[in-house]
C-alpha cells in the first residue's frame, strides 16, 4: 500500500508538471500568433494528450471503485509513469522549438535569385552635355543588377527569359530646357516621355512607366527622340538622379 501510495504522489506531480507545460505552450502559441509567426500547434497530438488524460482519469475511477491487486496497483502506475514522461519530453521539445522560432522571428536570410531572374536600377553619374538626337542613354552607376543582365556600359538591359517586364525612367532637364526620350524594345518603341522645364525657374524631371511583353534575348533601353530636338543639358546629381530601372514581374 505505501508503494501504491507514493507511486499515486508521484503521478499526480507528474500531472501537475504536464498542466504546467501546457499553460506555457499556449502562452507561448498566443504569443507566436500576434507575432504572425505561423506556429501552430499540433491538433492531433493535443486530442490525443487530452485522451489519455480521460483514459487515465476512468482508470482513476476504476480503481477507486475497484482496486486491483498491490501487484496489478504498480504495473499501472508503471504504465502511467511511462506515459506521462513520454508527455512531458514531447511537451518540452515543443516548448524548446516555440522559443528558437520566436527568437528566430524577423531574422531571414535573403535567398539567393532563382534561375532567370531579373531586376535593375541604375542612374546617371554625372550630368551629360552632349547628347543629341537618336542618343542612348548610359545610366552608368549601378544600384542593382540582378542577373547581371543590365549592361552599364551600353544603357541596355537584355532580358533573361520571356515575361511580361516593369520599366521606369525619369530625366532631368534644366529649367527653361525639354528632352524627348523612348523607351524601346529592340527597335520598337513601347513607352514615351516629355520632360519640360519650360516657364520654370528650377530643375524638372517626370517619370515614365512601361509594362511590357517582352521575349528572351530583347534589349530594351532609354534613347532621346531620333527627329524631335531638345534644350538644355540632361542633368543628374547627388540629390536629383536621371535613373533607369526594371524588373521581371511574372
Amino acid at each position: 500500500e505505501e508503494i501504491v501510495l507514493t507511486s499515486s504522489r508521484r503521478t499526480e506531480k507528474l500531472e501537475a508538471r504536464i498542466a504546467d507545460l501546457e499553460s506555457s505552450n499556449w502562452f507561448l502559441k498566443s504569443i507566436m500568433t500576434s507575432a504572425n509567426t505561423n506556429f501552430r500547434f499540433n491538433k492531433k497530438y493535443s486530442s490525443t494528450l487530452f485522451g489519455n488524460f480521460k483514459t487515465d482519469d476512468l482508470r482513476k475511477e476504476n480503481k477507486t471503485t475497484n482496486p486491483p491487486t498491490t501487484h496489478g496497483n504498480e504495473k499501472m502506475i508503471q504504465i502511467q509513469t511511462a506515459s506521462v514522461k513520454r508527455k512531458i519530453s514531447q511537451l518540452e521539445k515543443n516548448q524548446s522549438a516555440s522559443k528558437e522560432k520566436r527568437l528566430l522571428t524577423g531574422i531571414q536570410s535573403t535567398p539567393t535569385p532563382f534561375p532567370g531572374g531579373a531586376a535593375f536600377s541604375a542612374y546617371v553619374s554625372v550630368s551629360q552635355t552632349d547628347i543629341s538626337k537618336d542618343f542612348t542613354i548610359h545610366f552608368d552607376t549601378i544600384l542593382t543588377n540582378i542577373g547581371n543582365h543590365y549592361n552599364k556600359h551600353s544603357g541596355t538591359f537584355m532580358a533573361p527569359q520571356h515575361g511580361v517586364y516593369v520599366f521606369t525612367w525619369n530625366l532631368y532637364c534644366h529649367a527653361e530646357g525639354y528632352i524627348y526620350s523612348q523607351l524601346v524594345v529592340n527597335s520598337n518603341v513601347v513607352g514615351t516621355m516629355f520632360t519640360s522645364a519650360q516657364g520654370a525657374s528650377n530643375i524638372r524631371s517626370p517619370t515614365g512607366i512601361v509594362v511590357v511583353e517582352v521575349n528572351q534575348g530583347d534589349v530594351v533601353f532609354v534613347r532621346t527622340h531620333p527627329t524631335n530636338g531638345h534644350v538644355g543639358n540632361l542633368y543628374s546629381y547627388t540629390d536629383y538622379r536621371s535613373s533607369f530601372n526594371g524588373w521581371k514581374l511574372y
